[in-house]
This record gives C-alpha cells, structure tokens and sequence, in this order.
C-alpha cells in the first residue's frame, strides 16, 4: 500500500512542477482549494492512500503545505484543479483502508489518472487549457485532427476545439494577409492603371507596323525595318524571366514602377529620335520595360486580390492585351494620317504616368521574404548568366525568324546556322538552369511542375493562333473586301466583343466553381474549331458568314486565354508566383512571335509560288507584296483583279490553316492541368492541395 501512495503523491505534486523554458507556469492552487495532507502519515488523503513525510522525502519531492480542514471539505485537489465533475473518492483511514478490496482502490487509483490525464498540465499550452475535462476518445492529434487517438497514448494531448484553423499556405508568412487586399476606388483605380499598363504594351507590338513606311522615308531606313519590330519583341520576351526573379527578390512595387520607368523613357527616345538607330535603341528600352510591366500586373493582380476572385480581373487584365494587339495597327494608321508616326509613341507617356501615380497611391505590398538580404546579394540571385544565356538564343532565334519574314527562305545557311546556334544555347541554358537549382532564373521546381509546364505550353499554343488570327484576318479584310485601315479595325470589333464577354463569363464561372480545366479544354476546342471555319473565306463570303466565323473564334479564346496564369497561382506557392507568371508570359510571348513569323513566311511564300508558276502574266506579284495589301487593287487592272483576288485568298487561307494544329495542341495539352480549385484559399484546402503535390514528389 505504501507504494500505492508514493503512485498517488508523485501523481498529485506532478501538478506542482515548475515548467521548463518553453512552457507557460501554472499558477499556484487557489488557497480557498485545501490541499491534501501528504506531510503527516495519520491524515488520509485523497484517492484512498497514505503517503509519508520518509517516502516523500526518499523520492526527493518535497512535502506540500496543508491547512485544517474537516474531512467533508477535503476535496482531491487533483479534482478540484481539473475541474473535474464526477464526485471525488471516498477518503478512508488507515484502519478502513485494510479492508477495501484491491480491486476497487486499483479502480479510484485508474479514475484519478483519467482525470488527471483530461486536466491542463505544465505540457499544456496556455492558449488552449480547458475549464473542464474531455474524454480522451476525443482528443485528436495535432497534425492529423481527424485522427481520433485513445486515452493512454497520450495524456496530455490537446483538444480538438482547441485547435485554431491554420491560414492556407499562400497566406503564410503574412500575418496580415487579408488586409493587404484592395476594395473599393483603391482597387478600381489600381486594376485601371494595371489594364491602360498592359494595354498600352500591347499595342506597341504592332502599332508600329502601320507608320513603318513613313519611318522609313524619313531615315531612309529600309534595311532597319525589321528591327523595329525585333528589337521591342526580342527584349520583351527575353527579359520576362528576369523580372520574375526581380519580383521575388526585391519589392514588388519599386519593380513594377521601374518597369514603368523603363517603358515611358523608351516610348520618350522613340518620339524624339533623330536617327534610325536611336529608334531601336529605344525600342529595346521599352521592351525591356514591357517585360516587367507584363509579368508584375499579374504579380500585383496576386498580391492585392484573394484566389478564389482572381479569375475574373485576371481576365479583364488579359483582355486588355489582347485588345492591344489587336488595335495597334489602326490606332497606329489613325496617328500616321492625322497627325504623326511620332505620336505612336507619345501617347504613351501621359497614360504611362496615370498607371505610375495609381500604383504608387493604392497600391501596398507586404515586404517579400528577400527584401531583407544585403542588395549585393539579391542582384547575384537573379541569375545573371542565366539570362545572358537566355538573350543570346533569343537573339539567334529572332534574327532567323526576322531573315524569314524578308523572303529568305529556311533551308539557307543564315536561318539554319541561327536556328542551330540557338538549340545549342538553349541547352546550355537549361543545363545551367538544373545545376542552379532554385537560384535559377527559371528554377526547374517550379517550370517542372505539371501545371506549371501546361500552362506555359498553352499558352505558347493559344497565344500563337491568337496573334496569328488578329495580324492577318484584318489583311484578309483590307485584301479581299477592299476595305480601308479603318475599316478593318471596324470589322474586327465583333471579335473584339464577344471576346471581352467571354473572357469575363470564363472568369466569373471559374470564381464561382473554381477550376480552371473545363474552361481551358473547351474554350481551346472552340477556337480550333473556329480557325477552321476561317479556312472558308473567300472573295464571295458573306458578312454575316466572316462575322459567325470571328465570333466562334473570339468564344474559344476568350474562355481560355487567360487560364494558364489563374491555374499558375492555383497550384505555386506565394513565393513562387512571380517566376511562375514570368514563365507563362514568356511563353505567350515566344509563341507569338514565333507562329506570327512562320504565318508570314507562309503567305509571303504562297505569294512568290503564284509569281513563278506565272498564274498572272505580266504582273509583278513581288511588288504587289511590298505595297501591301491596302494598295494592291491599284496597281492591278480590273479584269486581273478576282484572280488576284484568289491567289491572295489562297495564301491567307494557308495562314490560317497554321493556327489550326496551334489550336488543337492548346486544348490538347490543356487536358494536363491539375484539377484544382481555385476556392482552396477561401475554404482552407490550399495546404492540402500542396501536402498532396510534396506526397507525390516524395
């Protein structure tokens, strides 16, 4: 029996334990709470044992203090601690004692640790003690809450209700996470400053195209012509994957406004330049700024708006570049006429500074994990090799594409010997990009994740059938119905329209059901679809026919477009968003610049085959190409005019024929996105959707 009560005594001065370091102290037993008699070997004590004043000292716990009591008001205080609201054991004598059954004094002893067991204990956290006990069968492990576990595994385990619900992991690291989102006129006039951003580095891709001709016969600078539109291009769609680690590493606003700066003082040389070369030159500047601008309205559309709402202004800024490139050739013809080339670019310069004062007004951002790194350090983690690597290949890519666009054909030593020294950088690259590891300008942990890697292969495909469609079916209207700058781009606002609400209408389903898959495979399959029905064009097309043809387009496109970057924020990380936004972009821009130039060779070739199989005699088709579309019906006589007619109907049906197997491999690969909700933030399955990818790669 002295055993038994040295068992009970340790069990009760355990509540008395100092607590370790990390650990909140208890507070001393209120004095109204009497206290066992554990001093004197005569006074009983609770759960039916004796301890002596030699036992406590031979274990080495010191004796507790007593007060007198009467034996109705001695209470266990283990019990009375606890809270516990069974009625405590009977408190026996020495003599009484004798003669209770083992069993039943081992049944009080097992009773008094289950209850001592459901009491908060020194281990017990403060922020989750409990008043009253709870059943140990519904106790729950604290990594798995919805493990029930038994009573004896664990004492002192915490409560299931006692478990505050942890943020998602993309809100991790921010513990004001839902109070850097915007609303109201702070999100209006940042999301209007974010779409003039990105529509304005829409247009300057083609704006130029149309005011080409008169650049030209001011600089007499013929042979330049194609770097006008390279030069913006190639920085463009070099530089995105930098700015993805400009992102991450330094602040996103200072970033943003950089990019900003970098565009509006390229769009400034180009209005005010002298000479042909201070023309590219600005150029690049502003491409180099488009790349930033492009890549951080994305990254600032994450950063300022909850997931599970994102589809919607993700399309409305996507929208916005879409539109661009699309009426950059008419507003760059309505500059030409009216006023002059130069203003192309000025006009950048006063919608550029709204965009800047909006961002620098509503616009602030949490401090990124590497703001607080020394600025040597982060300029050496954006990977300076890696990009210069990524230039050279894009040079060389885009000086072939630029050779091809000029009539030189694909099987010469030029194009060949730059398409061969491309492969190659581009294999030392991503060789540098798996050593680097996530120092990487493209880290191959996030590029190679399967949603990622989809996403930027999509995007490459739709972008490229997409950009490919609005360059050439307004050459088909100028060509063939004979219709002015103007009225081309009058002609293509059915596109335009049904597009924006389609765009928005996949966006709103995508918030409010929450993937993004169902959208991206059939809105791909619908535009392939239309594309096809562009091959049926003809001199003889009726308007409501070419008007059904645009619109099956614009439907299909405009419900998937924009779903590689909502799916991208879906499945990475708030860490890794940028450089996942960054890849995308890239993509689309790679893509469109590469199908754009494969289209055009495509039709110039068709062109210059009908000239050497002489379908028109006495006509000098290669003219006929370099006045362009708009000017051709001129220089032809009326009775060789629908033969003219047909063959440069036949060479624009073969370009759009390219955008048709673009089309099918969007939808096609669109099939690989995870199949994951965008509501996970709202509703707390993020970190289970992570948990599942890091399962996977273990």
């Amino acid at each position: 029996m002295a055993s038994l009560s040295n068992v009970l005594h340790i069990i009760m001065c355990f509540r008395k334990r100092q607590p370790s370091h990390d650990e909140s102290p208890i507070p001393d037993i209120p004095p109204e709470i009497p206290m066992p008699a554990c001093q004197d070997s005569n006074r009983p004590s609770s759960f039916g044992g004796l301890v002596s004043q030699h036992n406590l000292q031979r274990i080495g716990i010191p004796p507790l203090k007593t007060e007198s009591t009467t034996n109705n008001d001695k209470l266990s205080a283990v019990s009375r601690v606890s809270g516990a609201t069974r009625n405590p054991p009977p408190i026996r004598t020495p003599q009484e004692m004798a003669n209770v059954p083992k069993n039943v004094l081992l049944e009080e002893v097992l009773g008094g640790l289950r209850q001592l067991a459901a009491s908060p204990t020194p281990l017990t956290p403060t922020s989750v003690r409990r008043k009253y006990p709870i059943s140990m069968t519904e106790q729950r492990h604290p990594g798995k809450p919805d493990a029930k576990i038994h009573w004896s595994t664990k004492p002192f385990e915490v409560p299931r209700d006692a478990v505050t619900p942890e943020l998602p992991m993309s809100e991790k690291g921010d513990p004001l996470a839902e109070a850097r989102y915007v609303s109201g006129i702070p999100l209006a006039c940042l999301m209007a400053g974010l779409m003039f951003a990105v529509f304005l580095t829409s247009i300057d891709r083609t704006i130029i195209s149309t005011a080409i001709p008169n650049i030209t016969e001011e600089f007499k600078s013929t042979p330049d012509i194609g770097w006008y539109g390279s030069a913006y291009m190639l920085t463009a769609c070099a530089f995105q994957p930098m700015f993805g680690r400009i992102y991450t590493i330094f602040s996103v606003k200072v970033s943003y406004l950089v990019a900003v700066f970098l565009f509006e003082l390229g769009s400034l040389l180009c209005g005010i330049s002298k000479t042909s070369m201070t023309l590219i030159i600005g150029r690049a500047i502003a491409g180099l700024g488009c790349a930033g601008i492009l890549t951080g309205s994305f990254v600032v559309v994450s950063t300022t708006i909850p997931l599970h709402l994102r589809p919607v202004f993700i399309a409305i800024v996507g929208l916005m570049f879409g539109i661009g490139a699309s009426l950059g050739p008419l507003l760059g013809g309505v500059f030409t006429d009216l006023v002059t080339w130069r203003w192309c670019f000025y006009i950048n310069l006063p919608v550029g500074g709204a965009t800047a004062a909006a961002m620098m007004i509503f616009f602030h951002p949490a401090k990124n994990k590497g703001a607080n790194r020394p600025f040597w350090q982060r300029i050496l983690a954006l990977d300076i090799l890696g990009n210069a690597l990524l230039l050279a290949a894009s040079i060389m890519l885009f000086l072939a594409l630029e050779y091809t666009t000029q009539g030189v054909a694909w099987s010469s030593a030029e194009v060949i010997g730059l398409l061969t020294g491309c492969g190659v950088v581009a294999v030392i690259f991503m060789a540098w990009q798996w050593w680097k590891g996530d120092e990487a300008l493209m880290p191959p942990r996030i590029v190679t994740q399967r949603t990622v890697a989809a996403s930027c292969g999509m995007a490459f495909m739709t972008y490229g059938a997409l950009i490919n469609l609005t360059f050439f079916l307004p050459i088909w209207f100028q060509a063939i119905k004979d219709d002015s700058a103007i009225g081309s781009g009058v002609n293509m606002i059915p596109y335009f329209l049904v597009n924006a609400f389609f765009s928005l209408l996949a966006g709103i389903f995508v918030t409010r059901i929450g993937y993004v898959t169902p959208p991206a495979v059939i809105g791909s399959a619908i535009g392939t679809i239309g594309l096809g029905l562009l091959t049926l064009l003809n001199p003889r097309t009726t308007t409501g026919q070419w008007v059904g043809y645009e619109m099956v387009c614009s439907v299909g496109f405009g419900m998937s477009i924009q779903q590689g970057f909502t799916a991208v924020q879906t499945v990475l990380a708030e860490d890794d968003m940028a450089v996942g936004t960054a890849a995308v972009v890239a993509s689309q821009s790679l893509g469109g610049a590469i199908i754009l130039s494969i289209g055009n060779s495509v039709f110039q070739h068709q062109l210059l085959k009908a000239s050497e199989a002489n379908i028109l005699p006495g006509v000098d088709i290669k003219k006929l190409i370099d006045v362009g579309a708009a000017s051709f019906h001129n220089l032809v006589l009326d009775d060789e005019l629908p033969l003219m007619l047909e063959v440069y109907n036949a060479a624009l049906r073969l370009v759009f024929i390219v955008g048709i197997p673009m089309g099918a491999m969007a939808a096609i690969i669109s099939c690989f996105l995870e199949f994951k909700s965008v509501k996970a933030n709202k509703e707390g399955d993020v970190a289970k959707n992570r948990a599942e990818d890091v399962a996977q790669k273990a």
